[in-house]
């Protein structure tokens, strides 16, 4: 496939400083971390188990990012892009450890049984599925931003339903999750910015692709490993607008649409089944 489209050529600006939520992995939670058999007790019905499910496919999509960072370095990035980028693996990859140590936690997995599944996985990569979607740079970072702004409001509903019901150390690490998507989010947002104004008129209909590809993942709950759109595969999860509403909170911090009602944004997290305490894992 053919490098990336640099940025077209434009005056020198002040180079972008990317925001980054720094915080020590092994000061949140250690390698052998014990959950008090107690959190376990008091935790609403069935929510260790759906949180062991959820905690099962978290684990690897946040290793897939080490793919999808080569992937993008051998065909060649811009500058600021490759800085932005430098900081988000840095981020991803802690995020992979911490979910491991989450998981290890609560469900006993060992760390050498989590490398033979990411070995596993590793082996199942395919780009093909969404290939067509990264046609440039800009298609990138709107990407990006996508699926970070997915990730933000779906950890923060994880945060509600499944952290914190496990001890002050996983929700701490809840809460850095939230915080992180967020601000990679922020920052695709600003590079995009930056670099392409004269594309911005091209957003809501490659939004528009994004949505529809997902939707056609989704229908066979397909993820292949290349850390976008790997929320098809937890569609159910979301409420039917989602999608819609997060495309609106893109096009409005990029400013060519409104922001979401405060009612809008908060079904993103607070949604449920009627009659249920939480969205069940599948």
């Amino acid at each position: 496939m053919a490098s990336l489209s640099p940025p077209q050529l434009r005056p020198p600006s002040p180079p972008l400083t990317h925001q980054q939520n720094r915080w020590s992995l092994d000061d949140v939670i250690g390698p052998e971390h014990c959950i008090e058999p107690f959190y376990f007790q008091d935790a609403p019905e069935q929510v260790a188990e759906n949180f062991e499910r959820l905690l099962s496919r978290d684990v690897f999509s946040e290793a897939d990012a080490q793919f999808l960072y080569d992937w993008l370095l051998d065909r060649g990035v811009s500058p600021a892009f490759r800085a932005m980028l430098d900081c988000w693996l840095e981020d991803e990859l802690k995020h992979y450890q911490a979910l491991r140590r989450c998981y290890h936690a609560l469900a006993g997995v060992s760390y050498g049984e989590m490398d033979r599944e990411a070995t596993h996985r590793a082996k199942k990569r395919n780009i093909e599925p969404i290939a067509d979607l990264l046609v440039d740079e800009f298609s990138i970072l709107l990407l990006l931003a996508y699926d970070e702004i997915g990730s933000t409001y779906s950890y923060r509903r994880d945060l509600a339903e499944f952290y914190q019901h496990f001890g002050r150390a996983i929700a701490k690490v809840g809460q850095h999750l939230v915080r992180d998507e967020g601000q990679h989010f922020s920052n695709a947002a600003e590079l995009i910015l930056s670099l392409y104004p004269d594309r911005l008129q091209d957003v809501p209909a490659t939004l528009v692709r994004f949505d529809q590809r997902e939707k056609q993942l989704a229908c066979t709950g397909s993820y292949h490993g290349t850390f976008f759109l790997d929320h098809a595969q937890e569609q159910a999860r979301f409420p039917k607008d989602f999608n819609a509403i997060t495309m609106q909170v893109i096009e409005a911090r990029l400013g060519i649409a409104a922001l979401p009602g405060q009612d809008k944004l908060k079904r993103l997290w607070q949604w449920k089944p009627e009659g249920r305490a939480f969205v069940p894992v599948a």
